[in-house]
């Protein structure tokens, strides 16, 4: 993994924000349901936050968009001569719809919530064929630069998360998680029970308390069922907001 710095980050910010290329990515990131400040790691990862065209040539701009594989969007977008780069707003849309593609098909290949944003980021870098046969053989990093791409982006998400104020995504809740969030997570899909399916919550007997066992894996499964959700007895992101959201029961 290339080393990193929380006091290079911030400079590299500085230079984002100077430039424009922070409101950029947050407008590429809404647009394509991404994490906030996901499109600056990606772009510290590649050029550490610069305008410029490498790797021989082919990696153009800030996200390095490679002439070889997307010399469509290159010509669109007036870049496609040597030496061209996209305008930073156009491949940030891009590379965001990139991200989207690949977060996208790791969900349709199989590979479960908790791991589809590494897997999306070791796409960007392999492509999703290569991260899917690595993320086959354990590792959705294995065919990356390095082989560990997507895990340097997260390093480096993190950080801009703290410089940015960004509110993390909520952690993965499964069976051994103990805290106030667990706590929080039956008290909803109690009230979320009392609406929705009043005669199903006792039959699960869940004891109130900080702690995920057994019995409340089961109830995440049933709940994730009812609402159409990966079932997996965890309670990640997408089951937590369903939760917060009220989603409805899919019809049967």
């Amino acid at each position: 993994m290339r080393t990193f710095t929380k006091t290079a980050l911030a400079k590299e910010l500085d230079r984002a924000r100077g430039a424009g290329w922070d409101k950029a990515c947050a407008d590429a990131e809404k647009a394509a349901r991404l994490p906030a400040a996901l499109l600056l790691a990606v772009a510290s990862q590649e050029t550490d936050m610069n305008d410029v065209v490498g790797d021989g040539g082919h990696g153009r701009g800030l996200f390095q968009i490679d002439d070889r594989s997307h010399r469509d969007f290159l010509a669109r977008s007036g870049a496609a001569g040597a030496g061209g780069k996209p305008p930073v707003q156009v491949a940030a849309r891009y590379a965001a719809d990139l991200l989207r593609w690949n977060w996208d098909f790791g969900e349709r290949s199989g590979v479960p919530e908790r791991d589809r944003l590494h897997f999306a980021l070791s796409a960007y870098n392999a492509g999703g064929g290569g991260a899917l046969a690595g993320y086959r053989e354990g590792d959705s990093d294995k065919r990356t630069t390095g082989g560990d791409y997507g895990r340097s982006v997260l390093a480096r998400w993190a950080v801009y998360q703290e410089l940015l104020g960004v509110e993390p995504p909520p952690p993965l809740l499964r069976r051994g998680s103990r805290g106030k969030r667990v706590e929080e997570l039956k008290a909803r899909l109690e009230a979320w029970y009392a609406k929705h399916a009043p005669d199903a919550w006792a039959g699960f007997r869940i004891e109130p308390g900080r702690s995920y066992g057994v019995r409340v894996e089961a109830v995440v499964r049933d709940f994730q069922t009812r609402t159409g959700l990966e079932v997996d007895g965890v309670a990640g992101p997408d089951t937590q907001r369903a939760l917060a959201r009220g989603r409805k029961p899919r019809s049967r």
